[in-house]
């Protein structure tokens, strides 16, 4: 992901100049207005999150569908949805064959401690579907910044939804509403 950033911000700061002299001569170029678009779809959040039945999303070789925030875009690599103007991103996993309870009970601040986490809490949850899960809150630092990590643990007795949500910290007020509204719309199908 850090290669698409510094890619991204490479590829801004070289068109920098063509859509300030464009400004400066009294029009703004078609170059220049593709460039603020694409930094615009790259940087946008939207604030509230309002849940679609339809815009629901299978994620390949898994049995679960959620609903992303609006300006995530899905990645294979991930597998998730990633937003690159906030270096936030969604990872949705499968486990097959496995309760969730049976995982949860070694989730504890030790686990966490081993993936150089700090567990900062544990709570119930009911997911959009009325099905129950846990969710738990934790903090890591990365190159400098602090991100919070939200993982969500849910399922039945034959399916494990394990989803790790990431953001930086101090975006916290504005991401952390929509990345759970969206981790909580997941699901099991068949």
């Amino acid at each position: 992901m850090n290669r698409i950033v510094i890619g991204v911000l490479f590829v801004l700061l070289a068109l920098c100049p063509l859509g300030m002299s464009a400004q400066q001569t009294g029009g703004q170029s078609s170059l220049s207005t593709g460039v603020n678009s694409a930094l615009g779809d790259i940087t946008s959040i939207s604030g509230d999150f309002v849940f679609d039945e339809n815009k629901m999303v299978a994620i390949p070789n898994t049995n679960i569908k959620i609903q992303p925030p609006e300006y995530f875009k899905y990645s294979e690599s991930v597998p998730g949805f990633v937003h690159v103007g906030t270096m936030s991103s969604i990872q949705v996993e499968e486990v097959v064959g496995t309760s969730y309870l049976l995982i949860a009970m070694a989730m504890d601040s030790a686990y966490f401690a081993t993936q150089g986490m700090t567990l900062i809490s544990t709570e119930p949850v009911v997911l959009r579907d009325g099905s129950e899960g846990i969710l738990y809150t934790a903090e890591m630092k990365l190159k400098g910044f602090v991100f919070e990590r939200l993982v969500l643990m849910s399922g039945d007795y034959h399916y494990t939804i394990w989803i790790n949500a990431g953001y930086i910290k101090m975006l916290s007020s504005k991401l952390k509403p929509i990345v759970l509204q969206s981790i909580l719309t997941s699901k099991i199908y068949e």
